[in-house]
């Protein structure tokens, strides 16, 4: 039953009883004294219900009945063939994801099943996996290609990318029957990095972790060439002697951890362009090449974050305190070094590569709400709406010839 509720209709069929009932309780015998002598015998001939009442009354409770069972929209399978579920593979036109999966999809194409690429003219898949001329990808690309499959009962296997770029539509909506793999792809962006002490290689991992190492991951693309090499020019110009020294052992921390080599000054030497300047004095001219770290000094203070942004420049960050043990809780906490850190992969711009959804993030995403294709009526609902019509017309039929027949015994006043 694909709706069983309205199988409460049938409790209607009380309905053309009462009606009946009611109505034969209405009449009321009226004397004549010229057919007195005929009382007797019309009061007999009147009493209970005549049989083509009753089939008349039995025929409009089934009218009532079968009504339900047709808008209950019943399924039985002895008449009706269940519907047939096609696995269908949908697989992003990309390199990496066929690397990726390619054992999986060959296995598909062995089993006969449907493997298609994800665009919207549904190319099939070749045997030997070659990707198509046609390799646009993007969410609304996919959800075009999803609501084109599922015209029919489909279980979708989708292959892709695990990319911040899905997250662009707010739910991609696929069928109940769906299950999602995904590959990083770490190919698309190649990963800037720093050359390090002892040719090392300073970049964010998979993992999303800063590293150090001089024999890189081979699943990790790096640049063709490295954002910085050598030591950072950095100048530390602090009136606060003591803040000076806290800041330089927090660069101390981060050559030891990674390696990164600081070309310290304490006063600007002419000509040389720095890529850091931390100081507790307002700069009178500011580079765009340049990120400043500005003690306290300004009115431009952050919240509980611990800095704040210029907003005519978004190279100068402010401190909310002077960097020593006794005024900044980033010092006393032991997170200095990690702050400076940070603040060393916004300058090269190695924070830049693409992080991927979290697995909840994807759930959330791919949302099953894809309309199930409704079936055809099957043999068994045509048959019922013959049914139905039939004693529709078997009730007219009886309910006229009743008309007729009461017309008929009707006396004559002459």
């Amino acid at each position: 039953m694909n709706e069983p509720y309205m199988l409460w209709g049938a409790l209607a069929v009380v309905i053309p009883i009462a009606i009946h009932f009611w109505h034969r309780k209405q009449g009321k015998p009226l004397p004549w004294a010229a057919t007195g002598w005929l009382e007797k015998k019309q009061q007999q001939q009147s009493r209970g219900l005549r049989f083509d009442d009753r089939w008349l009354l039995l025929v409009r409770c089934l009218l009532v009945v079968l009504l339900a069972v047709l808008l209950a929209q019943p399924m039985l399978p002895s008449l009706s063939k269940p519907p047939i579920v096609q696995t269908v593979h949908l697989v992003q036109p990309s390199a990496a994801v066929v690397d990726n999966f390619r054992f999986e999809l060959s296995e598909a194409l062995k089993r006969k099943e449907r493997v298609v690429w994800a665009t919207p003219a549904l190319p099939p898949v070749p045997p030997a996996l070659t990707l198509p001329a046609q390799t646009e990808f993007n969410p609304l690309v996919l959800q075009t290609a999803i609501s084109r499959l599922s015209t029919q009962p489909i279980s979708l296997q989708l292959y892709a990318t695990n990319t911040p770029t899905l997250a662009t539509l707010p739910i991609i909506a696929v069928p109940t029957r769906f299950a999602l793999h995904t590959v990083i792809d770490s190919s698309q962006s190649p990963r800037p990095y720093l050359l390090v002490n002892n040719d090392r290689r300073l970049y964010i991992n998979r993992a999303g972790q800063l590293t150090s190492t001089a024999t890189p991951d081979g699943s990790v693309r790096l640049a063709l060439s490295p954002a910085h090499t050598g030591p950072v020019p950095t100048l530390l110009s602090y009136r606060n002697e003591r803040e000076k020294q806290t800041v330089q052992a927090a660069l101390a921390a981060l050559t030891d951890v990674y390696g990164i080599d600081f070309q310290l000054d304490a006063r600007p030497v002419p000509g040389r362009v720095y890529s850091w300047i931390l100081t507790d004095q307002l700069p009178a001219q500011r580079m765009a090449s340049t990120r400043y770290i500005i003690s306290p000094v300004s009115t431009k203070v952050g919240a509980s974050t611990g800095v704040a942004m210029d907003a005519a420049m978004a190279n100068v960050v402010y401190t909310n305190d002077v960097l020593t043990p006794t005024t900044s809780t980033l010092v006393e906490t032991g997170q200095l070094p990690e702050w400076l850190g940070m603040q060393l992969l916004a300058q090269f711009d190695l924070n830049t590569t693409t992080t991927p959804l979290s697995q909840q993030a994807l759930r959330s995403l791919f949302t099953p709400g894809q309309p199930v294709p409704k079936q055809a009526a099957t043999d068994w609902q045509q048959l019922l709406v013959l049914l139905f019509i039939s004693m529709v017309i078997l009730e007219r039929w009886l309910a006229l010839s009743g008309t007729v027949r009461e017309r008929a015994a009707r006396p004559t006043n002459v």
